[in-house]
């Protein structure tokens, strides 16, 4: 009987991002797949075809919000807290942050969401470099407040977010110099 968890089956952590169990998942059907190099002399077929079974059950049930909360809760994981959020617009589906809207609480909604910063990018044709600064608060090197409401509304329509509500409320927090 195994008695490993789904996350030790796809050797990640409970607070992976979707993302990253997407990744994992791949990495253990190349491992465990027909003709694979680094398994072929280890295990028999038989036991092949129950990794690539194990791997595929981990899998559907971690990447289903729903069916892992509840394996959390019967496994004991902590998850972490939900970022508050509230409908802005019904229509489109976009959301407002009700907590300040910091580089921080961006990070932390973006990683919730499993969206890397690399996407983002490709999705807004902002740079990862400003996406980065946008995240750390890093005030001297973001661009000017034209250029930076537009990226910031960017950043937040490829996340969900209101995009101009979004940007107003990060733009109201910076020092006066930069807003």
């Amino acid at each position: 009987m195994d008695l490993r968890t789904h996350y030790d089956v796809l050797g990640v952590e409970p607070a992976a991002s979707p993302e990253q169990l997407d990744r994992a998942y791949r990495f253990c059907l190349d491992l465990y797949g027909e003709g694979s190099l680094a398994t072929y002399s280890l295990l028999d077929p038989e036991e092949m075809r129950e990794a690539r079974t194990r791997v595929e059950q981990a899998y559907c049930v971690l990447r289903d919000p729903a069916k892992r909360r509840v394996y959390d809760e019967e496994q004991g994981f902590q998850r972490a807290p939900q970022i508050p959020t509230s409908p802005a617009d019904p229509a489109s589906g976009a959301v407002l942050l009700t907590e300040p809207v910091t580089g921080a609480a961006l990070r932390r909604f973006r990683e919730q969401k499993g969206i890397g910063l690399r996407e983002i990018s490709l999705r807004s044709k902002v740079g990862v470099r400003y996406l980065e600064y946008i995240e750390q608060e890093r005030h001297a090197l973001l661009p000017p407040p034209v250029y930076l409401r537009g990226f910031l509304q960017e950043y937040a329509s490829a996340l969900g977010l209101e995009p101009r509500r979004t940007a107003d409320a990060y733009m109201a927090l910076l020092p006066p110099a930069q807003a």
